[in-house]
């Protein structure tokens, strides 16, 4: 009887497999009963059923990711099968001379893949270094995973660089994260200082900082033989969390330009803290894309389950497994969106013309994947808590627009009992330094001493005013005018006129914050409130109801001269301000993260600018005419004042 109902049972799950192969509504049914809970199958079933089979083809994937998103429990299987089995032998790992070598016990390299290097006559256990081979999908021993030195392994990690003749260094970790020291700083602090580790001395050469990451070049010498090694220290990616999809794939391309210098160079060094979690997730990604540019096709779950069995831990948690697809599918879908600014010309007249096919434009087929990509990383109310509080929803000119609480600026100076450290007001990343943005919208009379608070406790020494209300109760001054000179706002700051000029469509005005201390704590500690200075700057070629202004050549140098003005003082965020804090101000930082990448790289990518301004508020650049307009002020600043600089 039991055999019947067995043969009865295979018999009806594989019709069922064959109509689901041809009937997607009874896949889609399945896939809600099992989403749900309402329908439990065999980990067998799971496997044939749910996961890929083979590399999914570039045109499919979306749909894969799409399913993703919406059926939870595939994501979930999937990462499940993809990480079991982690049974090699770690003998030399765990040997009592190796134990101070590994910062996590149980994130260890297998036997059969350790990097091995050469012994130390008279060291015990001196060829052990905690890190693998790893294979990429095209190329065997393409990366080495390693784990982030500690105060024990310095020497060991610069030994393997210079054995395995390895040129580029690819960090994923902080030095410090959350209080707590994740990989020990195993370069010279100083430019031109050196460190020597037995036989080999390392120098830092140079030191570029962006945004998300810093490029450092890094001499290393032993005898009379001289190598420079490359070092990408991504700064973004705090420990158990996952970085922003774009800035990481703007990563990966420099890190792609630096490994095809050496044409004979070894394995690229790959480390987090433990050369797993973050390391798999890295590794996962750019062998993907490189498999993408080889074959047309992305090999997710296969590639994971490949570095699970080559190294422990590899791609930590299914988060870091979603977010392996989704930056996989931004990748395919935005497409390669940079060029050099000498193609400025033929690619704006190539970027006009219309796809015959698809009746748009390169603009709008840009402009569409902003849209997809908005979708994809929509702010939800508890991410924007702070905003919606009872006590300061009417802070907000539109509760649809709040900043999330962990890119907001905290206001710090105390005021009275009833004000609260929220403002709206978000911070928004530059090019080449984080936060170097404070997007904010016109203050409401209730929040003016609450404006000169966000200036003040963020040391902003330039604010930009984009739009020219003509004042009302809506939109009430809140700066001294040539007549006032001096202004108190609220019972802490007073702000003085220090001197003003006025051009052609700029206003520009030079004011010193005076703060009183008005907290009995801050009073009793003896704490001083030094004057601060700032300039604010008001661009008044830019009416009511345009959407872009009147003359794109006198916001060109309004950004030119914000920039020489901070040239001249110190360099804190520069507040931007619309009357809605959502149009204008988008075009404005976009394009001044654009032209930073021309002065600095000497390339243009429109498409990335406006998505690194809209990560914390992605209703900036709202509308196609404002995303267009920063490809004319890009192309505007290229031939009027770039090859005068």
């Amino acid at each position: 009887m039991g055999k019947t109902n067995k043969a009865k049972n295979d018999s009806s799950r594989s019709l069922f497999r064959s109509k689901q192969q041809r009937d997607p509504c009874i896949s889609k049914l399945q896939l809600s009963l099992l989403n749900s809970g309402l329908l439990n199958v065999s980990d067998g079933d799971k496997a044939t059923n749910l996961i890929p089979q083979k590399p999914i083809e570039l045109h499919k994937f979306p749909k894969h990711v799409e399913n993703l998103r919406k059926y939870d429990i595939l994501l979930k299987t999937e990462f499940q099968v993809s990480t079991k089995g982690e049974s090699h032998s770690v003998r030399h790992a765990l040997k009592p001379g190796n134990e101070l070598k590994n910062s996590y016990k149980k994130l260890i390299p297998f036997d059969f893949n350790r990097v091995v290097l050469e012994t130390i006559h008279g060291v015990p256990d001196s060829d052990y270094v905690n890190a693998s081979y790893i294979d990429s999908i095209v190329k065997p021993n393409a990366y080495i995973a390693a784990q982030g030195p500690n105060e024990y392994t310095i020497a060991d990690f610069w030994r393997m660089v210079w054995e395995q003749n390895s040129y580029v260094i690819v960090m994923l970790t902080k030095v410090f994260d959350f209080i707590r020291v994740m990989c020990v700083q195993y370069w010279p602090s100083e430019i031109n200082q050196s460190e020597s580790y037995g036989d080999l001395e390392t120098i830092l050469l140079s030191e570029e900082m962006l945004a998300n990451f810093l490029i450092r070049t890094i001499r290393l010498r032993k005898g009379d033989e001289v190598r420079d090694i490359t070092q990408l220290h991504y700064t973004n990616w705090p420990s158990h969390t996952c970085p922003f999809s774009s800035a990481l794939l703007e990563f990966r391309r420099r890190v792609r330009i630096y490994m095809s210098y050496p044409p004979n160079s070894g394995p690229t060094i790959v480390h987090c803290s433990d050369g797993c979690g973050r390391t798999g997730t890295y590794l996962c990604i750019d062998a993907n894309l490189e498999l993408a540019e080889e074959d047309n096709v992305y090999d997710a779950f296969g590639y994971t389950k490949k570095l699970r069995q080559s190294r422990r831990g590899m791609v930590e948690n299914v988060d870091h497994y979603r977010f392996i697809h989704e930056t996989l599918e931004e990748a395919h879908v935005c497409g390669i969106t940079w060029f050099p600014v000498t193609q400025i010309s033929q690619q704006l007249k190539h970027k006009s013309m219309k796809n015959p096919i698809t009746k748009q434009n390169e603009y709008q087929r840009e402009y569409e994947c902003l849209k997809i990509c908005k979708m994809a990383s929509k702010l939800s109310i508890g991410d924007c808590a702070g905003g919606h509080r009872p006590e300061n929803r009417e802070k907000n000119r539109d509760v649809a627009i709040v900043p999330p609480d962990n890119f907001r600026p905290y206001l710090t100076s105390f005021q009275s009992n009833d004000n609260t450290d929220y403002i709206n007001a978000v911070f928004v990343d530059g090019y080449t330094r984080p936060k170097e943005y404070i997007v904010t919208e016109w203050p409401l009379q209730k929040t003016i001493a609450d404006f000169w608070s966000l200036v003040y406790d963020h040391e902003c020494n330039s604010v930009i005013v984009l739009c020219s209300p003509v004042p009302c109760n809506a939109f009430p001054p809140f700066w001294p005018t040539e007549r006032e000179k001096r202004k108190k706002y609220g019972p802490v700051f007073t702000v003085e006129l220090v001197s003003y000029n006025h051009y052609p469509n700029i206003k520009t005005w030079i004011f010193k914050i005076l703060k009183k201390i008005v907290s009995l704590t801050e009073l009793m500690a003896g704490v001083k409130a030094e004057p601060r200075t700032t300039q604010l700057f008001q661009l008044t070629c830019w009416p009511v109801g345009h959407k872009v202004p009147t003359s794109t050549n006198a916001l060109v140098e309004l950004m030119n001269m914000v920039e020489r003005w901070r040239q001249r003082t110190e360099y804190g965020p520069v507040v931007v301000l619309s009357a809605n804090g959502r149009s204008r101000v988008g075009v404005y930082c976009a394009a001044n993260v654009a032209t930073e990448q021309v002065v600095q790289h000497r390339e243009v990518d429109i498409f990335q600018a406006v998505k690194t301004v809209r990560r914390h508020r992605p209703q900036l650049v709202e509308n196609m005419t404002e995303y267009k307009y920063c490809y004319d002020l890009v192309l505007h600043y290229i031939l009027h004042y770039l090859h005068k600089e």
